[in-house]
């Protein structure tokens, strides 16, 4: 059984979203950290929500390649301020739902006392407070950032869910009358954890059997399919997809995708896989299309460049 809480231990809207995350940590990098508290550490999975429509995670060490060139491609950052910022983060999970308005949540070891330089009102930062953290709005997009911990770092156009996981997570062994006013006032407004709500297989798939791939789960997968697999028209058939990206050895720039697509009625598996295998064919994508199961089609060697998977994220 999964537990309800999980107490341990990117890519994104879009040009902007990643634009903030990046200066943000880029900042990061070139500070030393501040004392916090004694919080409890917080999984940066949990935050998320859970009613998004696609669920990335990013092992970031394994793919510091993708990661690098995803901030200096979206963010238009040199090249060695994107490693820095690869080399500062362990995980990345992002959220994407269904109006493609994301939340990025990251662990790692993150520098905190940046924030009054980088979040400047000069940089287009306004300073505030959400739940008892400090936090931070860039004017001109309206997107949130967080880094509560050192060990934390947290992104989306509202954070207070965020925000209210966290605390709860971070103070859960404080004594009452150490936790902060602004905490405590807010305790009853109560989100629940992502493991709380999310399947165990999908918890499992996203965040427990980790390699060094990334894992990407969609309950809603109209938002990004034909970024992986074309135009091809079986969005509607298809109910969810899991899939796991892993490097091409010796190959830059491209991955190779296992994929595996659950319909909602099993008969039109057979149509699906013979449009699939066309469409395959006719683009000279070298992918093999089987069924393995009653209403389940697995597509394996599918390659996909960095390109597409960035697309995913506009």
């Amino acid at each position: 059984m999964k537990p309800t809480t999980k107490h341990g231990a990117f890519l994104l809207k879009k040009h902007s979203f990643f634009k903030l995350a990046a200066l943000s940590l880029i900042a990061a990098s070139f500070f030393s950290c501040k004392s916090t508290p004694d919080l409890a550490p917080v999984d940066a999975f949990e935050l998320l929500d859970s009613d998004a429509a696609l669920y990335l995670t990013v092992p970031v060490q394994a793919n510091q390649e993708f990661v690098t060139a995803a901030v200096r491609k979206i963010a238009n950052v040199a090249e060695s301020d994107a490693q820095k910022i690869a080399e500062r983060l362990d995980t990345a999970y992002i959220a994407i739902d269904s109006k493609n308005e994301l939340q990025l949540s990251a662990s790692g070891n993150i520098p905190t006392s940046f924030v009054g330089l980088a979040l400047s009102e000069k940089n287009g930062w306004q300073a505030g407070a959400v739940e008892g953290q400090l936090a931070y709005t860039h004017k001109q997009t309206g997107y949130q950032l967080c880094l509560p911990s050192s060990s934390n770092a947290f992104l989306s156009r509202d954070i207070s869910p965020m925000v209210e996981k966290f605390n709860r997570i971070a103070y859960a062994d404080f004594p009452a009358e150490k936790v902060p006013a602004e905490v405590a006032q807010n305790s009853e407004n109560q989100q629940k954890l992502l493991s709380e709500t999310i399947g165990e297989k999908q918890f499992q798939y996203l965040h427990e059997k980790l390699t060094g791939d990334i894992m990407l789960y969609s309950p809603n997968p109209r938002i990004f399919i034909k970024n992986f697999i074309g135009a091809l028209d079986v969005n509607t058939s298809v109910t969810s997809v899991y899939a796991n990206l892993s490097q091409y050895r010796g190959v830059k720039e491209q991955f190779n995708v296992k994929m595996i697509l659950n319909l909602a009625d099993a008969r039109t598996v057979k149509a699906t896989i013979a449009l699939l295998k066309v469409g395959f064919f006719g683009s000279a994508i070298p992918a093999k299309v089987v069924q393995t199961g009653q209403s389940q089609i697995t597509i394996t060697d599918l390659p996909v460049t960095q390109a597409q998977l960035l697309s995913v994220l506009r």
